[in-house]
């Protein structure tokens, strides 16, 4: 029989104890992700063979291959320990990103065929290697896409003779923001112009948190939990690990941008780039990758990992700019042991345009974000125009919105900027990127501020009430801007005057 990968782990959490029983965790051999897997016999479960490829500790989670019929005896109720699947999570993508989206094949069916150029909105300069996604049905997310080349242009073909939209991006970091056209014919040649980046800018973070009063020899640390960050000048990056199965754990470098871009929105120095600034500069970041170096997922297992190192590393804070995974336990039990650990997990709240809260966010311990944003903190041409939707109506001011893609319900614990945020990618650069992903790390770095202002809080002993302070203590910094408690529950954090 074939075997598949499971995570063993105690009944209940996600450490072992002989004092609980699970004496069963110790009688598997110490392996590392990066050596060759060890067989060993599982005697107590009728002699199941399995093969570990990756333990945490001794006594904690163990990644193996297994049998589907010993792993049902693993988690038999007489059993100290249970076999979980390993399960995935996606790669973040940016707004109009291909991920998730239906693309088109067509075979036989009549095409109309069109080109798309990009151009510099104040020059006229060809854009290379700009995604371009057009859609002919953007309820049912029906497009095709490419890429533009050297000379900005792109070939595509559509089965509907009318495009509803076409969302051109340039290459983060290229300097431009993303440009858009509505309602245009399948045919010919189809000019879109993208408005370049200029700096100094009040994008949408800016407006709000344009102080801080973050204080830095507080010792606060944020652990970011995604692609990986850097290199960037500007991060204050201090450690992490890499717990992709088959990785040495020091590379922890992105692998993309996106990592990086969270990062630099909680705690940019915004020593490079005037005004790119993080909520909480200078904050100490720990980076977690999670996201393999050729690998478009992660699994449920490289999260758990990830999550009790950054208690290891004494996190205070952690930020999942992730999500869209199955209903898992591990993830689950994941984040409550992280808030046991005294730690708060800000997560973003997922993209699927008023879709519900997904996972993680929506698991008990969380505090799922919503994204907002705020009419004249993105020049006019962007896609981001593209966002601003009513109802719902803020009541505080009427230039706020919830940004479409945002996800909503009940879960809901705060919202923050995330249409238009500007902040780090690699290789010292900076670019602006929508989505829950940027709201996420913007209520991280508030949430940073709170405990160096509030020694009592911070130096709690690192447990389940510690965490509930830091949550309370944001929560009740928070002010609310007449969405709703669906979109913005508690409402987004306030920053200081001065």
């Amino acid at each position: 029989m074939a075997t598949e990968r499971y995570i063993i782990l105690p009944k209940r959490g996600v450490a072992g104890s002989r004092r609980a029983g699970t004496e069963a965790l110790l009688r598997f051999p110490s392996v590392r992700s990066t050596q060759q897997p060890v067989s060993v016999q599982l005697d107590m479960f009728g002699g199941a063979n399995a093969m570990v490829v990756d333990t945490v500790a001794d006594n904690g989670p163990k990644l193996v291959d297994l049998e589907p019929d010993a792993a049902a005896r693993l988690n038999a109720s007489g059993s100290p320990v249970r076999a979980v699947k390993e399960v995935f999570y996606a790669l973040p993508q940016p707004m109009d990103a291909s991920a998730g989206f239906i693309d088109f094949r067509g075979s036989g069916v009549s095409q109309f065929r069109f080109e798309v150029t990009v151009a510099d909105a104040a020059t006229g300069r060809a854009i290379a290697g700009c995604q371009v996604v057009a859609y002919w049905d953007f309820v049912s997310r029906l497009r095709t896409e490419g890429v533009t080349d050297a000379s900005g242009r792109v070939r595509l073909s559509s089965p509907a003779p009318m495009i509803e939209r076409i969302v051109a991006t340039p290459a983060p970091g290229s300097g431009y923001w993303s440009g858009y056209r509505l309602n245009i014919p399948a045919s010919g040649v189809i000019p879109v112009v993208a408005p370049p980046l200029t700096l100094p800018y009040v994008d949408c973070v800016r407006y709000y948190f344009a102080h801080t009063n973050f204080r830095s020899e507080a010792g606060v640390t944020v652990g970011v939990i995604d692609t990986g960050c850097g290199p960037h000048a500007d991060l204050n990056l201090i450690g992490g690990r890499n717990t992709v199965t088959g990785e040495p754990a020091k590379e922890t470098t992105d692998v993309g941008y996106h990592g990086t871009h969270v990062a630099g929105l909680i705690g940019a120095t915004g020593a490079t780039f005037q005004g790119v600034r993080g909520v909480a500069p200078h904050v100490k970041l720990n980076a977690y990758r999670v996201y393999g170096g050729d690998s478009i997922r992660a699994s449920n297992y490289a999260l758990l990992k990830a999550m009790i190192f950054a208690a290891e590393d004494g996190c205070d804070i952690i930020n999942l700019s992730l999500g869209g995974g199955p209903d898992d336990e591990i993830v689950r039990e994941a984040i409550m042991d992280a808030r046991n650990q005294g730690m708060l997990i800000v997560v973003a709240a997922g993209n699927a345009y008023r879709g519900g809260v997904e996972n993680p966010a929506a698991y008990a311990g969380a505090t799922p974000v919503s994204a907002m944003g705020r009419q004249g903190t993105f020049p006019f041409g962007s896609s981001e125009e593209l966002q601003i939707v009513s109802p719902p109506y803020a009541t505080a001011d009427p230039s706020e919105f919830i940004a479409h893609f945002s996800n909503v319900g009940p879960q809901i614990a705060l919202t923050a900027p995330g249409v238009g945020a500007i902040s780090t990618l690699p290789n010292n650069k900076v670019g602006p990127l929508s989505g829950t992903s940027m709201a996420a790390p913007v209520v991280a770095g508030a949430a940073a501020c709170l405990p160096s202002q509030s020694p009592d809080v911070w130096r709690m002993p690192r447990d389940r009430a510690r965490s509930d302070a830091i949550e309370r203590l944001l929560q009740t910094n928070c002010a609310r801007r007449g969405f709703g408690l669906n979109f913005e529950g508690y409402g987004m954090p306030q920053s200081p005057s001065v």
